[in-house]
């Protein structure tokens, strides 16, 4: 096969490519000996000497790593199809802006964008951390030495290490028949890509992972200088520079957070922005630990006391940050998270990985733990340190509860590897049936208990308060926050029935503690800052916090399906797979306006987009006004979008769009279309009940009981002697054959023979029959059958989402809030 001269192949990107990924591979590795060696050093000179290998050598590492990303992105963007990557994940066809989101589509490039923002943060600690250099570069060379692992694809005996991103894709299975033919190139399926997953297709999917890689990647620089301390035994010196960073990672990893939650709300369809997905719980846990290490570094700082907790946080953050990568990379997720990765072979590198940095980061804090210092006077429980010490501990719990149940999938693993499910006869574990509810109705609670530290520990002061001053401080607080939630519970009519008394009594202590963490904050920069920004980044990250959860309690509380089926006609449309509740969608005929909450609907058509082919954008026209003819009070236009069995993938795959307001937003998205190439055909009857004035949908129009006639005249109907017999007055209307009246008849002859005489619009080929009258449900029933061309119309659903935009806000505060308060840490610095 090798002996074969391939046709139109460009072999030396990929052949730069590998070998810039060994050269980053192995440099990283003598950056980790020469600094470890520097480290061990006790004469001066050569421990600088030894540095400045280390120093040279991770130079050398990330020069390389920039060199295999500029490469990997050169093969994409020239559509150089031979490559397997760039096969599998792009096309011709893709827009210019999109061609980054390839990158994090696969393993092997989301493992280098990690390792290019470590690349980063590593030349920037050689040329700030002075003292800490060695150490801590140690640890972040030997992590590129990890990183790089996954991408040199290389064999050692059998196994293969890494996956090599520049594979050719004859390379990937040269046995196949095609292979034999050197211009194979030419053939159809390799002059095009397979293309980019369709829900990548958006913009926040081209600067969302970028972000969160990056909070991925600054999580180990506090982990690096907390192992850093206790391997050189400096146990207190190593917090004051691992703040910032912690501060930095903290809001990086947030912001990255989120930006996924608002392309979930942009791009995904289970209706909302969060849905405790696998994927979304093992981003936000690392993130949850952070938080309470940078509170229990905050407490050490100041008062003396939580340096072992301190120790603790930043090495699980890290190790949570590894053991999130294992759960979606390794595709033990695979039939519990709509987007986790499919395993390409590394598991067992993932778990090397992960137990490298685990164990001996946590062997040295317990095996050192008596050396390290601590206060021997206890916290007073008036003082700020021991309160933020308990908001870690919560903060904590609810990473550990997150984690097990997320984890599942891996317990199930375990017990069948172990052979305990088999010896003890044990069943698998079932995840939560309703994810919302199991995580919803814990995590209200430890929510409450955070919200409330927020507000009221900032008037607290490290070491002691003294008795009577916190009360008057938080007297007004307190009493304006009452305020305000009752005002907010009564007006908006904040309800969870369907969880219960209690989970509804959580609810509203959740809402007063969200406002309390608003007031109180705001109330502690005024009062006893006296505006002073300086010091205020801690209380703005709090209000943000407050805003963020008041946003999440209200949206998720009062979201109104606007796209209510009240006439049941999508019954049994859609399967149980689809997650779609019929009832919960609408059809929509095309030019034919239906009624959906104050609204009117219109489906105006649809075109393909001029960007993307594999596009379809639909026009829908909103209509507010009380009645079909009135005129409108407000009028506006969506134009969500789909992308119909791309590369033959069957189904649909949308794209949302959303009428903002200051107060809500009105969420819509298509969940079905008819398929376009379905040839004409005669439909059966189809029965519908319907009460008078109710409406009834057909290809061609609708049409509307209007009321029911005991003394029907119908040219078809012959009424005899004893007849009962009703008729019903129908008004159809149609788009483009104006309007008709008909009336079919339903009788009874001779008290037990019933029959009707159905009705016809000829230039519609359309018949009704009315074949049932149901006396205890004041509902009769009647009967539908055309002859038609496929019907044009779309299914959607619509959502309104009020004050989504306190969500938004919130987050962007406690960014802000977060980036105040490493600024000041690093002025202290």
């Amino acid at each position: 096969m090798e002996s074969i001269k391939y046709n139109g192949e460009h072999l030396l990107p990929g052949q730069l490519g590998h070998l810039f990924s060994i050269l980053a591979f192995v440099a990283s590795l003598v950056s980790v000996v020469a600094y470890f060696i520097s480290v061990r050093q006790t004469d001066e000179l050569k421990k600088a000497s030894w540095a400045k290998i280390g120093r040279w050598a991770f130079y050398t590492q990330a020069f390389s790593v920039f060199a295999v990303f500029a490469t990997l992105y050169y093969i994409i963007s020239n559509h150089l199809f031979e490559y397997k990557y760039a096969w599998q994940h792009s096309d011709r066809d893709l827009e210019v802006k999109y061609l980054l989101s390839c990158f994090w589509e696969g393993q092997e490039g989301s493992f280098l964008l990690w390792s290019v923002w470590h690349s980063v943060l590593g030349i920037i600690l050689v040329n700030t951390s002075k003292s800490w250099e060695a150490p801590v570069m140690a640890v972040l060379a030997f992590s590129q030495v990890c990183l790089g692992s996954m991408l040199i694809g290389i064999y050692v005996f059998d196994y293969k290490v890494g996956s090599n991103p520049f594979l050719l894709i004859r390379q990937e299975d040269p046995s196949l028949p095609i292979f034999n033919n050197p211009d194979y190139m030419q053939f159809k399926q390799f002059m095009d890509g397979n293309g980019l997953n369709a829900l990548l297709k958006n913009y926040w999917m081209v600067i969302h992972p970028p972000v969160l890689f990056l909070g991925f990647a600054a999580t180990i620089v506090p982990f690096a200088y907390g192992v850093a301390g206790l391997w050189t035994r400096r146990y207190t010196e190593w917090v004051k520079p691992a703040l910032p960073w912690a501060l930095f990672a903290g809001m990086v990893l947030g912001v990255g957070i989120m930006m996924g939650a608002a392309w979930a709300y942009e791009s995904l369809t289970f209706g909302g922005y969060w849905a405790w997905d696998p994927v979304e719980n093992a981003s936000m846990v690392p993130w949850l630990t952070l938080v309470a290490g940078i509170h229990t570094m905050l407490a050490f700082r100041h008062s003396g006391h939580a340096l072992k907790s301190s120790f603790f946080f930043v090495i699980i953050s890290f190790v949570f940050i590894l053991y999130s990568t294992f759960l979606t990379r390794s595709g033990i997720l695979g039939q519990t998270s709509v987007h986790s990765f499919t395993d390409l072979g590394m598991s067992g590198q993932l778990l090397v990985f992960m137990g490298i940095f685990t164990i001996p980061a946590l062997w040295m804090l317990v095996a050192r733990g008596k050396q390290i210092p601590q206060m021997k006077k206890e916290e007073s429980t008036y003082s700020r340190e021991f309160w933020m010490f308990v908001g870690a501990l919560v903060l904590l719990v609810s990473a550990l509860h997150v984690t097990f149940f997320t984890s599942i999938p891996v317990w199930n693993k375990l017990l069948d590897l172990s052979g305990l499910r088999k010896l003890f006869n044990l069943e698998e574990f079932a995840p939560p049936t309703d994810v919302m509810l199991h995580y919803n109705k814990v995590q209200i609670w430890l929510a409450i208990i955070i919200a409330l530290l927020t507000a009221i520990t900032q008037f607290m002061k490290y070491k002691d308060t003294p008795k009577g001053v916190l009360a008057k401080k938080l007297a007004w607080p307190t009493l304006i926050s009452i305020a305000i939630a009752v005002l907010i519970g009564w007006t908006g009519r904040i309800f969870f029935t369907d969880y219960g008394a209690g989970f509804l009594l959580g609810v509203y202590l959740m809402l007063f503690a969200c406002v309390y963490s608003v007031v109180a904050n705001i109330t502690y920069i005024i009062t006893v800052l006296k505006g002073k920004t300086k010091a205020a980044g801690a209380s703005v990250a709090h209000v943000g916090f407050g805003l963020m959860l008041l946003g999440i309690l209200i949206s998720s509380s009062k979201k109104e399906v606007l796209s209510v089926d009240k006439m049941n006609v999508l019954s049994g449309y859609f399967t149980k797979e689809s997650g779609q509740n019929s009832r919960e969608n609408l059809m929509l005929p095309k030019g034919l306006p239906v009624q959906m909450g104050p609204y009117f609907v219109t489906y105006r058509g649809d075109s393909i987009s001029t960007v993307d082919k594999d596009k379809t954008l639909y026009i829908v026209e909103y209509e507010r006004k009380a009645t079909l003819d009135a005129e409108p009070t407000e009028r506006f236009t969506l134009y969500p979008d789909a992308y119909l069995n791309v590369k033959g993938q069957e189904g649909i795959t949308p794209n949302p769009d959303s009428k903002h307001y200051l107060t809500r937003d009105i969420f819509t998205y298509i969940t079905a279309v008819p398929r376009k190439d379905i040839p004409a055909d005669t439909l059966p009857y189809t029965p519908h009940v319907i009460t008078q004035g109710d409406t009834v949908y057909f290809s061609k129009g609708f049409m509307v009981l209007e009321s029911l006639n005991t003394k029907p005249k119908q040219k078809n109907y012959h009424p005899e002697t004893g007849d009962i017999a009703v008729g019903a007055d129908i008004y159809v209307h149609t788009r483009d054959n104006g309007d008709f009246r008909i009336n079919p008849v339903y009788f009874i002859r001779d008290s037990s023979f019933q029959a009707n005489v159905p009705d016809t619009v000829a230039p519609l080929s359309l018949a009704v029959k009315f074949t049932k009258i149901l006396p205890n449900e004041n509902k009769v029933q009647i009967e539908l059958k055309e002859t038609r061309e496929p019907m044009d119309y779309i299914v959607l659903k619509a959502l309104i989402f009020p004050h989504i935009n306190v969500l938004w806000i919130g987050i962007i505060v406690m960014a802000v809030g977060f980036g105040m308060a490493m600024r000041q840490r690093m002025k202290s610095k």
